[in-house]
């Protein structure tokens, strides 16, 4: 997930890919400085980089944070007809700062996200178009682990879309 550190005089933020986080961190003056070391800031915006990985992840940006995980399983339960959250057109599909499924660069197929594992149902594709609807259909459900300290931020992104049973 995302991590926090302080050290000679910069403040570095690595993460996974968020669609949303790109623009956060240009609007913060931050440089983009490879997949090893992540995002560099000036160090004031410390406490916006905290805020900024509750509203993305739901966790502090802290290491300690990120070891204490959990195992869950959610069960895909879509009722939003106005904003699902299974059911992207030309996106990779998100829960909580984690990509759940997602579409292969090179070919219209689609695959779960790195670390999710589909036990009933799976991603599913459909072309319109010059474009692509990815979904996962109610009824499936997939495992990953996710920070204990995100599962509140989680089942609230969950609400009315499916629900969450954790396994330890």
């Amino acid at each position: 997930m995302a991590v926090v550190t302080v050290a000679d005089g910069r403040i570095t933020l690595t993460a996974p890919f968020h669609p949303d986080l790109s623009p956060i961190a240009y609007g913060l003056r931050g440089r983009f400085l490879g997949k090893d070391v992540g995002w560099a800031f000036v160090p004031e915006h410390e406490a916006r980089l905290r805020e900024i990985c509750m509203h993305l992840w739901g966790v502090d940006g802290r290491a300690e944070s990120m070891a204490d995980t959990t195992s869950i399983i959610v069960t895909v339960e879509e009722m939003s007809i106005g904003n699902p959250v299974f059911r992207k057109f030309n996106a990779d599909i998100y829960l909580g700062g984690c990509q759940i499924a997602g579409v292969l660069k090179t070919r219209p197929v689609a695959r779960p996200g790195k670390g999710v594992r589909f036990l009933a149902g799976k991603p599913v594709l459909s072309r319109d178009g010059l474009g692509v609807w990815l979904s996962i259909p109610t009824g499936a459900a997939f495992s990953l682990n996710v920070p204990r300290m995100a599962l509140p931020f989680v089942a609230s992104c969950l609400a009315g879309h499916g629900h969450i049973t954790q396994v330890d």
